[in-house]
């Protein structure tokens, strides 16, 4: 029995992937969105989903979950992650945010 219950209740463990690999595509710029090659259209479709990842979501694993899934690229992987991070970090400041979360709706 002892046995059993060690193969149903593994931990899932990460495992290294060469699938993932940042691709730079202009060097010469400051702003992270130009250098892995994503629009401003792109960009602002990006940070949206990340509001709504934020809406839909009551924890962060779900939220990103739900932000990778939609992602076409490592390179948005990266700056969503950001994004989403930085929406937290200003939820988190508030405690208002989620009052105003209740009048939006």
């Amino acid at each position: 029995m002892n046995l059993l219950g060690k193969l149903f209740n593994r931990k899932k463990k990460l495992v290294n992937s060469s699938e993932l690999k940042v691709l730079i595509i202009d060097e010469s710029t400051t702003d992270l969105w130009t250098t892995f090659g994503i629009t401003e259209e792109r960009r602002d479709e990006l940070v949206l989903m990340c509001r709504k990842a934020f809406e839909l979501h009551s924890n962060k694993a779900n939220c990103y979950v739900y932000i990778v899934d939609n992602c076409k690229h490592v390179n948005e992987v990266v700056t969503t992650t950001i994004v989403f991070e930085r929406m937290c970090e200003v939820a988190n400041e508030n405690p208002f945010a989620g009052l105003m979360k209740l009048f939006q709706s």
